[in-house]
């Protein structure tokens, strides 16, 4: 064995080297082509994750351009900002809030039994306002997925839970003037 490598030339070593890296080389790319086989054949067996990513860009699809939608927050201290929210696929414009006298006012010393007794007292109406309105309003633009809080004063609401009808009006990045009307509890 050692008088047959004292008797191969450089040429030979080198010839011995390339086909030893060739081989590697088809083993490796035999290796590869096994494993794309297998996940051809995995794909091929599991055909609802296609028809789950059709759901997803249906979804999408099926929002409406700009949906507005508002809520209130109140903390500890009685203090009250409104969250406006865009869902839609489209940014919303010069946005304006409209909020009327309360429809429903409801006392809250029945609400622990479970009962709520719409209040009768009509002298006192709580009113809800947003602050510093003449800054604040309209909101000039809410992206697509993002939202705002504006500051807003709720006044004669102690012991009390109110339904505010919500007039929101915006422009659409079309130009074309909307409106949608909620019922805001606070």
């Amino acid at each position: 064995m050692q008088n047959f490598v004292k008797m191969m030339t450089p040429e030979q070593w080198g010839s011995l080297v390339a086909l030893a890296i060739a081989l590697v080389a088809l083993i490796m790319a035999l290796m590869a082509w096994r494993r794309a086989g297998h996940a051809l054949q995995l794909m091929r067996e599991t055909p609802e994750i296609k028809v789950q990513h059709e759901e997803q860009v249906q979804q999408v699809e099926s929002r409406p351009e700009v949906s507005l939608e508002i809520s209130a927050n109140k903390n500890e201290f009685e203090q009250v900002s409104l969250k406006l929210s865009n869902t839609g696929i489209l940014a919303a414009r010069k946005i304006n809030i409209t909020i009327d006298k309360p429809n429903n006012i409801y006392d809250v010393e029945g609400l622990s039994d479970g009962t709520a007794t719409v209040a009768t007292n009509s002298v006192i109406i709580p009113k809800l306002a947003v602050l510093d309105v003449e800054n604040t309003l309209p909101v000039k633009e809410i992206v697509p997925g993002n939202s705002i809080e504006l500051p807003a004063a709720l006044t004669m609401s102690h012991g009390k839970i109110c339904d505010f009808p919500v007039t929101l009006r915006w422009k659409d990045e079309k130009g074309l003037s909307q409106q949608k009307q909620l019922t805001l509890t606070v």
